[in-house]
């Protein structure tokens, strides 16, 4: 069950996580700057509340996916007798898809929109764009 973060949750989250933040990776400034008291933001790793190891374990696991598709982005596509492996194109073909439609929403998204309903409830048309 995913927990809803308070925004001081958030903030600490975002302080933390983020290499960018002059508090990155050290989680009594993360959690001092957050607005929590002195002795909370000193034990808050080694007390790991439910919605800090969710969020890190979540992260761990986004990272874990990452490195997973960089490698079969990475993958040869010709095996160890010099043929091509049409399987392995399949599989690398759809994860620079995914990829792609992720990272870059705005060029490679497909939206599905339903215009008008007939008044029997059917739908009239569909309209499918490709950015």
């Amino acid at each position: 069950m995913k927990l809803l973060l308070d925004p001081k949750q958030e903030l600490f989250l975002s302080l933390y996580t983020d290499p960018k933040s002059d508090t990155f990776s050290n989680a009594t400034q993360s959690a001092l700057k957050a607005g929590y008291s002195k002795e909370y933001s000193e034990t808050i790793t080694s007390q790991m509340p439910d919605w800090l190891a969710e969020n890190l374990g979540d992260m761990k696991r986004l990272r874990k996916a990452e490195k997973n598709l960089s490698e079969v982005q990475d993958l040869s596509i010709i095996n160890e007798e010099g043929i091509v492996d049409v399987q392995l194109i399949d599989k690398r073909s759809k994860v620079d898809i995914f990829l792609a439609k992720s990272l870059n929403k705005a060029k490679y998204s497909e939206k599905i929109q339903q215009e008008h309903s007939n008044p029997d409830g059917n739908l009239k048309t569909i309209i499918i764009n490709k950015s």
